[in-house]
């Protein structure tokens, strides 16, 4: 008897409940199921930085525990666009699922009536589905936010809006993440210097080049884990990144003198981190009220010269290295601060 195997495709820009049950149907109803993610150069997917590679390794992810489905990837860009092309991509399709008609029969499960006739005009087996829930990929890409639920976990990553707060220490950074992100109900990305430093009682002034290498890694992995996390709605919040640690290893490691190779690593890490972070919206503190010890701040820092100065290097880097994220300046009183900070982040942000 031939295995009866179940095939899905699509662009899946992003993948949502509604591809996930279609799948599972069909998974259920077979054998097993080929998801086929095709897709093409700057096709929907692109434009809004889900690029095929992109979107194929996501949906791999996403049904990494399940042995009867398999994904595959189809590049289209050297094919005739639909509605041109069937012979053509029908022939690519089967040769990327490795169809053995000797031993296989294929059953296709499709979202159109005119993909129903195509498929069927041509020897295959297809059963037309019904959309579910109401949704679609392009809702999804025109307001994330609204339909954030139906979105399938590793997609959440290309549509979480991230805010970066910044600023010299000790001027309401921290105060300002938790009250933003207690109003907009979204998980925060706290220093976690501070916590690194708490864990190995360290001062600020007594990091080493490589205390910098872990605190450049540990920042990175704990907002990426928020990102990742069913706490996040849409939105995260991040007192401190790697640009931050980098502005502070270069002012504390100057002093130290730490040899040039040292330097070197420090910055490779840097850039490969900062590379991997996409902000949405910065919002820059800018150095304003009293300067308090918590015990591991160095308190050099409480002078206005100093700190005027180390913020200013803090956003020659944002210049530098992140000048294309709109960026807000906050300047006002803490109450102040945090109306503009809800303002700008109105603007990108629209929960539902």
């Amino acid at each position: 008897m031939k295995e009866r195997v179940a095939v899905v495709f699509g662009t899946f820009a992003p993948l949502h409940q509604g591809h996930i049950d279609l799948i599972q149907r069909a998974k259920r109803q077979c054998d097993r199921v080929c998801v086929i993610v095709s897709g093409y150069k700057g096709d929907r997917g692109e434009e809004v930085g889900l690029p095929l590679q992109k979107r194929f390794r996501y949906i791999r992810e996403g049904f990494s525990n399940d042995e009867l489905t398999q994904i595959y990837k189809l590049d289209e860009t050297e094919l005739p666009r639909y509605p041109l092309g069937w012979e053509p991509w029908l022939k690519t399709a089967l040769e990327t699922i490795q169809y053995d008609s000797k031993r296989e029969d294929l059953v296709f499960f499709v979202g159109e009536k005119t993909y129903q006739e195509e498929l069927e005009a041509r020897g295959f087996e297809a059963r037309l589905q019904e959309r579910q829930f109401g949704i679609s990929g392009t809702l999804i890409r025109e307001n994330p936010s609204k339909y954030w639920k139906y979105i399938a976990q590793p997609f959440r990553r290309q549509f979480t809006k991230k805010v970066l707060i910044m600023g010299s220490a000790s001027n309401g950074k921290t105060t300002l993440a938790k009250d933003l992100a207690r109003f907009y109900d979204a998980p925060v990305s706290l220093e976690y210097a501070r916590e690194y430093q708490i864990r190995n009682n360290v001062r600020d002034d007594e990091l080493t080049p490589k205390d910098y290498y872990y605190l450049l890694l540990g920042q990175y992995d704990q907002t990426s884990k928020l990102i990742d996390s069913s706490a996040n709605r849409g939105l995260v919040i991040a007192d401190t990144n790697s640009l931050v640690t980098k502005g502070y290893y270069d002012y504390y490691m100057e002093v130290e003198g730490p040899e040039t190779s040292m330097t070197d690593t420090f910055d490779n890490l840097f850039v490969s981190i900062l590379a991997k972070e996409k902000w949405d919206l910065i919002l820059f503190v800018q150095p304003i009220g009293s300067y308090v010890n918590d015990g591991f701040r160095d308190m050099t820092m409480a002078d206005d010269e100093i700190r005027n100065s180390f913020s200013n290097h803090l956003d020659h880097l944002r210049n530098q290295y992140l000048s294309d994220i709109p960026t807000a300046y906050l300047g006002q009183d803490y109450l102040g601060n945090y109306e503009e900070a809800k303002r700008v982040i109105d603007t990108i942000y629209q929960a539902d």
